[in-house]
């Protein structure tokens, strides 16, 4: 195991600096309506899972509205997907996070026979893949039906088997819970969800009264999970810290440590490069806070990258064909392959720790803040703190 389990510690470091805020538009438009059909259901799929090395299983499935009245909503799930991947390691310092992405109430990648449902990614540990998919997302015109995604998220995705499993459905939406309950009512599912030790939560894109007139409260108490309203006016405020540059620095020189190989090597490397830049469009405070969930032990990539491959048992670096190393590998000696990997793994424990204790005094600062802040809440602030609350109900 290597020195990546230190990096988050409860205890964190008091910082003080001037504090900068900004707020991303959003725009509306008006959804259409549609009436369900009866369809048949996506089909399961029996997934075996592993017994446990270490750290606990934490799935974690998000359930996007991407009807036209919820681009302000999806641009916070973009701008925010890393805040609360560190909140899961704040928590959990070796969790083995999944993540999990459906969307529903559009009618570009969907069609009515399947209720508008996309899924784009299964449980998996590949949160640059989530992140990429959850950036390519377009909203438009059409029926949000939700118990018809969170059937389709407790039945047909990978869930993990283990018992001390936490596992999470966040689905938020700004119309009616109840639209097609003939075909998937959300109670039942709620039901179903609960035998199988999921808990559902709730966020409702706009007033509080107009969530709980449209049952997403019930969502939320047939679950088992929180309730949240949020406001769609109020934007997505990143808050700034005087730790974000250095953050922005230690990352460059962690992707340095990436030795891509295989089939899927030059992809993997171009995809993160690709969503560091998609996190910097949504400004610094997105940028420093994806390079501290990288620095985090849920930040694997094995499939493509030797260093963390390196790290699983039973890997055998001389065992990799020639063909699949990088250009500057193949022209070394196994014994320098192996020195090579093992320097960039030294080097890249110590940027992690370097980002690790940087990062520790960002997230008290942000802490501060946010306990001083007032007005509505945000997409990130309801999955932290449910997040928080429903992992320490889970080891009660």
């Amino acid at each position: 195991m290597n020195r990546r389990k230190k990096l988050q510690f409860a205890g964190l470091m008091v910082a003080s600096a001037t504090l900068t805020t900004f707020v991303m538009a959003q725009s509306v438009t008006v959804t259409a309506k549609a009436t369900a059909i009866r369809i048949v259901p996506t089909p399961n799929r029996t997934v075996v899972h592993d017994p446990p090395a270490c750290g606990r299983a934490v799935d974690l499935v998000i359930c996007l509205d991407t009807s036209g009245s919820m681009t302000g909503l999806i641009d916070s799930a973009r701008a925010k997907l890393w805040d609360v991947v560190n909140e899961v390691v704040a928590i959990e310092p070796n969790a083995r996070l999944r993540v999990g992405l459906l969307t529903y109430g559009s009618p570009h990648n969907s069609t009515h026979a399947q209720g508008w449902i996309y899924r784009h990614c299964d449980l998996t540990t590949d949160l640059d893949a989530v992140y990429g998919k959850m950036m390519s997302m377009s909203t438009n015109g059409g029926a949000e039906y939700v118990g018809w995604v969170l059937n389709d998220a407790v039945h047909t995705l990978s869930w993990s088997r283990e018992p001390n499993a936490l596992r999470l459905i966040y689905v938020a939406g700004n119309e009616s819970a109840d639209q097609a309950a003939e075909r998937f009512n959300f109670r039942e599912v709620a039901k179903e969800a609960r035998k199988r030790g999921i808990t559902i939560n709730s966020i409702y894109a706009g007033p509080n009264q107009n969530g709980l007139a449209e049952a997403w409260d019930q969502v939320a108490q047939h679950g088992g999970g929180d309730y949240f309203a949020i406001s769609q006016d109020a934007g997505t405020v990143q808050i700034c810290t005087p730790h974000d540059k250095v953050l922005i620095k230690l990352n460059a020189e962690l992707n340095a440590t990436y030795i891509p190989f295989g089939p899927l090597g030059h992809a993997g490397k171009a995809n993160q490069v690709e969503q560091d830049a998609n996190a910097s469009k949504f400004g610094e405070q997105s940028i420093a806070s994806r390079a501290q969930a990288k620095a985090s032990a849920v930040y694997v990539n094995k499939g493509w990258d030797l260093v963390d491959a390196a790290n699983e048992p039973g890997f055998e670096l001389e065992k990799v064909d020639v063909d699949a190393l990088p250009a500057a590998m193949k022209k070394m000696s196994p014994a320098e392959r192996k020195d090579y990997v093992q320097q960039q793994q030294t080097r890249r424990n110590e940027l992690q720790e370097n980002i690790g204790a940087v990062g520790n005094k960002r997230a008290r600062f942000l802490r501060d803040v946010r306990a001083k802040r007032t007005g509505p809440k945000g997409f990130d602030d309801a999955l932290r703190e449910s997040i928080r609350r429903q992992a320490g109900k889970k080891k009660e």
